[in-house]
């Protein structure tokens, strides 16, 4: 683990999956708007390595679906962590259901919904007494509509949603903010791997602005939700999908 320390940073977020291609994004917008940061990931090389490359960063490495480690990452982020972003995920099996082998379904819920589940009871028992704090999870437009050959993923995004409106009706009362962002179709290796077994060169023309969301942009609504900007806001699912859920 390192550490660096920067007198004039703001309130500290702490970030799981932080390594992946959205998670970077989100660490840079709010490291650029001067926030400390703790972040964590199961890559301890690749976490180590943006924390470096940031002010006011520190590194922890876990895995987001075992409790001890998400203990540990609530532990290294302190008392006084302002908000938290959840960012774990992955696609998970592509094919009809009738193909996909129930141990990868059975990973892709574990990955994509116990880690917010763990991520969500660790951070409420930090914010809650505090009567303030912000958590942003990082959903899919997948879970806001059905989506075809890839069923695992749309059921896990289904409930992560179902957990971020729970959890935000149980907060809301103690000032803790509970949102998630659903993006569409963005420019990054997962969608790649989406794009080779759907069998297809991009989904790009099924989006009414055609093109792929940049992980920046998608860290700009982050970025938002963490802010007092959004402080009336709770319980919601933001989307940021080109126009793809305007059917």
């Amino acid at each position: 683990m390192t550490t660096q320390d920067d007198g004039e940073a703001r309130a500290g977020f702490l970030i799981t999956g932080a390594a992946g291609v959205i998670g970077q994004a989100a660490a840079r917008r709010l490291s650029a708007q001067g926030h400390a940061l703790v972040l964590a990931d199961r890559d301890a090389a690749a976490v180590e390595r943006l924390a470096a490359s940031l002010p006011a960063a520190s590194w922890v490495a876990g895995d987001a679906t075992i409790a001890a480690d998400v203990a540990s990452m609530f532990a290294r982020a302190g008392p006084d962590v302002g908000g938290i972003v959840l960012a774990v995920g992955s696609e998970g099996p592509i094919g009809p259901i009738e193909d996909c082998e129930d141990e990868a379904f059975q990973r892709t819920m574990a990955l994509n919904v116990i880690s917010v589940w763990l991520g969500l009871k660790a951070a409420l028992k930090v914010l809650k007494p505090r009567g303030q704090g912000s958590i942003v999870v990082l959903a899919s437009i997948s879970g806001t509509m059905g989506m075809p050959m890839m069923s695992a993923y749309a059921a896990s995004k289904h409930a992560v949603l179902g957990l971020v409106r729970s959890a935000a009706r149980e907060a809301a009362a103690s000032g803790v903010r509970i949102n998630a962002v659903c993006p569409g179709p963005a420019a990054s290796e997962m969608m790649r791997r989406i794009d080779d077994g759907m069998g297809r060169a991009d989904a790009a023309k099924s989006i009414p602005m055609g093109r792929y969301a940049e992980p920046d942009e998608i860290a700009e609504m982050i970025a938002f939700l963490c802010s007092d900007a959004s402080r009336y806001s709770t319980g919601s699912s933001f989307m940021i999908d080109g126009g793809y859920g305007c059917r």
